[in-house]
């Protein structure tokens, strides 16, 4: 059992999970199980300060940075997520280049969350679109793609 938990791959075709649908036996309660959280997490939301809630988000959005590229292999250690957002760089190349990174992901991020989408959905082609136009025209990232370049 051990063995097989440390196992990356059994030989299992990926078509085994298709199609990967739930039927309303599931469907319902897995429905009212999310929607819990979500009403809890509208309520708390409610209960704080704006203060908090400008904090709260400002942590939240290192926090996504930090997480989602890590998922991508950059590892940006969040102490170096804050100093890039105080235009403090490390003198290291490739952590200076994954400070740039994690900057501009969390301008887009505010920009997301000051309601940039302006009505489009966030998964829509056009939103899409649109935050990867950003992320790209980040003013941080010129620093970033010239050195790619060269490399």
């Amino acid at each position: 059992m051990k063995a097989d938990m440390n196992a990356h791959d059994r030989g299992e075709q990926t078509a085994l999970m298709e199609p990967l649908l739930l039927g309303p036996r599931y469907r319902e309660p897995l429905t009212d199980m999310a929607l819990d959280p979500t009403q809890k997490s509208a309520a708390f939301r409610a209960s704080l300060p704006a203060s908090v809630l400008t904090s709260l988000a400002e942590l939240v959005r290192s926090m996504n940075c930090y997480y989602s590229n890590l998922i991508e292999g950059h590892n940006t250690h969040p102490v170096e997520i804050e100093r890039a957002l105080r235009n403090e760089y490390s003198t290291d190349a490739h952590k200076r280049d994954l400070q740039i990174e994690a900057k501009a992901h969390i301008a887009v991020q505010r920009w997301i969350d000051a309601g940039g989408l302006k009505g489009r959905l966030a998964l829509s082609v056009a939103g899409l679109l649109e935050m990867h136009r950003r992320f790209g025209e980040s003013p941080w990232l010129d620093y970033f793609w010239l050195r790619i370049q060269a490399r």
